[in-house]
Order: structure tokens, then sequence, then C-alpha cells
């Protein structure tokens, strides 16, 4: 079956293959620009209108039997691309844009017929958010090739939603009937809610757990030679005598502050709060690889 998927691949990013199976339609070495063209080709960057071709590879299934849904492709594309940090999607304009990058050689295997590749070429599958994508996932896509990013933005998303609320929802959700000291509670609560507990983020009710945590993974950053990035963990110790008191999720980093979220601020509630990058009180960042 992976098979299959690759020589479809091909199909899909590299143009030449839709040419040679559709025998009514000439691809000339200069592409037209046209409105109506599914493909152009422009300083060194190949672009693929994906409505047009999954409209001209339904009318071709008969060929190709490539079953109901394209997402499975697009999935192998990522799958094969995505290790090299070869593809991304990004938007731009009107659409949504999967590029994937062939190297010269890679390249010229693919197209050189029809192309004159003297260098990198990028192939740009442009998705009119206009359109009713029903064969694939834009969303999913979006997320494998953009996992990381995805990630640091929703747990700040869900931890900003938190702001304001005290700490019963969490300590009740760790398996406590009564009050705890719950800041570390809260940070566990949110990686949860985002599929990451005890994977990105351990589950922990002490601070020194969490910072054993990213010790152990070597990712553990200080601030001296870190700049903290959205979604990172932050620990303090308001005392800098080397006991770590308190932990919160990092917002954002601006103007010199980093700004966190954090649960059981002044013992009652979630809030937002910033500190200088270089407070002597922050003791670390652990750093998840998402």
């Amino acid at each position: 079956m992976k098979n299959s998927y690759l020589k479809i691949l091909y199909l899909l990013v590299g143009a030449l293959f839709i040419y040679i199976i559709v025998d009514n339609i000439f691809f000339p070495p200069s592409i037209s620009y046209e409105n109506t063209s599914i493909i152009r080709y422009e300083k060194d960057t190949i672009y693929v209108d994906y409505y047009k071709m999954n409209s001209l590879l339904d009318n071709i299934n008969d060929y190709i039997k490539y079953g109901n849904s394209l997402e499975a492709i697009y999935n192998e594309i990522i799958d094969n691309y995505y290790d090299n940090e070869k593809a991304k999607m990004y938007d731009e304009g009107n659409y949504k844009v999967l590029e994937l990058t062939f190297d010269k050689e890679k390249a010229k295997s693919l197209f050189n017929n029809y192309i004159n590749i003297t260098s990198d070429v990028k192939v740009k599958v442009l998705f009119d958010e206009s359109n009713d994508l029903e064969n694939i996932d834009i969303e999913k896509i979006n997320f494998k090739l953009n996992r990381e990013q995805v990630i640091r933005e929703n747990i700040v998303k869900t931890a900003v939603n938190e702001l304001g609320k005290t700490g019963e929802t969490y300590w009740n959700w760790y398996g406590f009937d009564h009050r705890v000291e719950w800041c570390c509670v809260f940070v566990s609560w949110v990686a949860n809610q985002n599929g990451v507990l005890n994977t990105k983020i351990p589950k922990f009710i002490w601070v020194k757990k969490g910072v054993d945590f990213y010790k152990e993974k070597e990712q553990l950053k200080f601030p001296k030679e870190y700049t903290p990035q959205m979604g990172d963990i932050i620990f303090f110790d308001w005392n800098q005598n080397g006991v770590i008191d308190h932990v919160g999720i990092v917002e954002k980093v601006e103007k010199g502050y980093v700004y966190s979220i954090e649960g059981n601020v002044d013992y009652k509630d979630v809030q937002r709060r910033k500190s200088k990058l270089n407070a002597s009180y922050i003791y670390a960042y652990g750093s998840p690889d998402y």
C-alpha cells in the first residue's frame, strides 16, 4: 500500500505524471500562467492548484486506484518529507500552501523532460480556502507539519482561557478532594488537555520533580543562555537559594519581559504575570521537544 501511495505522491507533486496519464493534455516546456492552468512554473517554483488537480484525479480514478480519499496520500507526502524539514504549510494570500522542496538532482529526475532544472525546486500545492476540500483535512496536515508550533500555541490558549479561575478543578482532576498548593497541578492539567502529559510535560505536584524531568531530558535551559518560547515551562526560585518555589507556562516574550500564565498566584487563582528576562528569581525553563 505504501508503494502505491509513493507513486501517487510523485503524481501529485511532480505534475509530470498527470500529463503522462491524461492523453488529451499537452504539457509545454513553458507552462501557461492562465487562471485555468493546473500547474505553472516560475522562478524555480512549481505551483500546483490542488482543487483543479483533485478534479482531474477524480476524472482519472478509473486508471489510478487511490481510494476514496486523498488524505492518506498527503499524509504520505508529509511522512516522507517532514523528517528532513523539506515540507511546511503556511498562508499565502487567499491560499493555504503546502510547500515541498526537492534538491536539484531529485527535481531533474522528476521534471527535466518538461522544465529546465538548474537548481533546487520548490513545489507549492495551493489550497483555495474558499473551496470545500472534502478529501483532505487541512488542519490535520497543518498539525503534522507544524506540530511543535501548534502544540505550543494550543497550550498557551488553554492556559489563557483559565485566567481568573480558582484551583478546585485542577486539584480535583489530580485526585485530591481538598486544597493543595496547585501551581504544578495547573501546568499538568493544561498538558493533559493537550495530550502531552508525561511525554512533554510531567504530571507533578512538587516543583523539583518538574525541574528534574527536564534535566533528565537535557531540556532544562537557564536564563543567561536561553530565550524562552511560548509553551515553555518557567521555574521560579524567589529567594535564589536553590529551592524552586513556583512554576508557570510561558505565554510570550516581549520587549525584554517574559509573560507567564501561572496557577495558585497569591494562593487564589490563575493569573498572567510578567518578569524581566534577566530577573534573578527565574531559575530555569523547561523547553519540551513538542
